[in-house]
């Protein structure tokens, strides 16, 4: 289960936003916003941010 921060930076990821985006949107840096990437890739069993994108995707839709 993801936390509400990292479903937040997962949102972000899926709308095409760099960690520097996400980290300016989320008042975060972007080192912050790939710490929790690092820690959503396991929960989500995937390897790359594109992957989830797409898993994110499947979940929310567009």
């Amino acid at each position: 289960m993801l936390t509400p921060r990292q479903a937040e930076v997962l949102l972000w990821i899926s709308r095409g936003k760099t960690n520097r985006d996400i980290g300016e949107i989320l008042d975060m840096k972007p080192r912050t916003v790939n710490k929790h990437l690092e820690h959503i890739f396991p929960k989500l069993g995937v390897e790359t941010r594109a992957a989830a994108a797409a898993t994110a995707l499947q979940v929310i839709g567009p």
